[in-house]
């Protein structure tokens, strides 16, 4: 399965994606002492290059009316199918999205362990930074994945977008190279304030677009989002209490590769969106059984006076 990183709130959170090792299908190995997670290299500050046109100026509107915060997810298996060696999911995840004037950045570690009927226990620890420009024109990244200890893979690099038009990615590990980003492709970060843009006028109800997050050394592969009617969140104590939102947008989430012919999504999520940005629940279905990610804190962040 691909590893992809998936838009929550206004952080590209590296959600669940299985290395291969750990993939369904695959034969676990043998469960190791973990190790911690080196820290992420902090992010940079740059200015954006102000050439993303109409879509960079819904962007940047969308995004000065968000939440900059600091949350922390309880991780569950929430169903698994007949037949699945998974039968249990135990972990956690934090992340920090905050407002740098010119741009917004992420630091976000999750480790959760897998459970296995017929296997030893596996364990996976992701942690990464990212620097989004603010008009989406520019990304940099940084994600290191660990697998029962031991070091998975590592991506790190810094893309470009000439507005609509596509633009480039230039990896610097695991090895240095470009990839070009097709017409369309957006950012994390825009990704969500469009769906929040689009999810507040109620007009299409069915979104796609390229999203190129950085966590592999590919091509920009399309998300289909479907998003529903708000709903009322007025149960959750947390939010409420916290930004005093009361009403979320279902939206569910297809992952597709950049294959014509794959004709199914690598996997789908189904999440409840606020209208600050900020995630109340997720359901990510891998096939054979989903895992839960509910919101146990939260914690309002200070913006700068830029």
């Amino acid at each position: 399965m691909r590893a992809r990183l998936v838009s929550m709130g206004l952080a590209s959170l590296a959600v669940l994606a299985l290395p291969a090792a750990m993939a369904v299908g695959a034969t676990p190995p043998s469960a190791a002492a973990p190790t911690p997670a080196a820290p992420p290299a902090a992010p940079p500050t740059v200015a954006p290059t102000s050439n993303g046109g109409p879509m960079a100026g819904t962007v940047m509107a969308v995004g000065a009316q968000m939440s900059p915060h600091r949350a922390a997810y309880r991780l569950t298996l929430a169903s698994s199918r007949e037949g699945s060696r998974v039968t249990g999911v135990v972990g956690a995840m934090n992340f920090a999205w905050n407002d740098v004037c010119h741009g917004w950045t992420t630091e976000q570690r999750f480790q959760i362990r897998f459970l296995y009927s017929e296997a030893d226990d596996q364990e996976m620890t992701t942690s990464y930074t990212t620097w989004e420009a603010k008009d989406g024109s520019v990304y940099r990244f940084n994600v290191r994945k660990q697998v029962t200890g031991q070091p998975d893979e590592e991506m790190k690099g810094v893309a470009t977008l000439n507005g609509e038009d596509g633009g480039v990615a230039h990896f610097e590990k695991p090895k240095p190279q470009d990839i070009e980003l097709a017409p369309g492709t957006v950012f994390p970060t825009a990704h969500t304030l469009l769906l929040i843009n689009q999810a507040r006028h109620g007009d299409t109800p069915v979104y796609v677009r390229p999203v190129f997050d950085g966590s592999e050394a590919e091509e920009a592969g399309p998300v289909s989002a479907v998003i529903g009617k708000a709903k009322p969140l007025a149960k959750d104590a947390i939010v409420v209490a916290a930004l005093h939102k009361d009403k979320a947008w279902p939206v569910h989430l297809a992952f597709f590769a950049n294959d014509d012919q794959q004709a199914l999504p690598d996997y789908d999520t189904a999440m409840m969106l606020m209208d600050n940005g900020i995630v109340q629940s997720m359901l990510i279905d891998y096939g054979d059984f989903k895992v839960r990610a509910e919101l146990v804190a939260l914690e309002p962040l200070p913006k700068p006076a830029c």
